[in-house]
């Protein structure tokens, strides 16, 4: 009787050890899976990102159909809200420099940054930003001037 309770303890501890070895190797899959997928999700998110920023001048709202291309009219830039979902888009006039005066229709052309879209969720944490340099047109004084876009991403 000794030895086959020997033989059922050792069998006891062998499983036991077997499904230890088999959870850990779980547990650093999925760690590892994890942290890829997380990984694969930014890389998504700072694509989509940049492809928004880049075909953003090519809005039919936003554009200036004169010479240069894909100018940013800037006049149509109040009239015009499609949903970005969580972003904040802004288009700051680099040069020439001015003082920084938020554009509204009261002060148009007396300005030189515009909060295009804002749509903020609070519950979001995290933010990505990236910006671009863009043409900006504006129509009264028939001029272009360099500005800057950028666009905040919340996640």
């Amino acid at each position: 009787m000794k030895k086959g309770m020997v033989q059922m303890q050792e069998s006891i501890l062998v499983t036991f050890f077997i499904i230890i070895i088999i959870s850990l190797g779980l547990v650093l899959y999925y760690k590892f899976t994890s942290s890829s997928i997380d990984n694969y999700e930014m890389e998504y998110r700072e694509q989509q990102l940049t492809s928004s920023l880049i075909t953003f001048q090519g809005f039919f709202e936003y554009t200036y159909f004169g010479e240069p291309m894909n100018a940013i009219d800037t006049s149509k830039l109040f009239y015009s809200s499609p949903n970005h979902r969580f972003r904040t888009i802004i288009i700051e006039q680099a040069y020439p420099p001015n003082d920084n005066v938020r554009c509204s229709i009261e002060n148009y052309p007396e300005c030189n940054y515009y909060v295009v879209y804002n749509k903020t969720n609070y519950k979001l944490k995290n933010t990505l930003v990236q910006s671009m340099p863009a043409s900006l047109y504006y129509p009264l004084s028939d001029e272009h001037r360099l500005g800057k876009l950028t666009f905040y991403s919340y996640y």
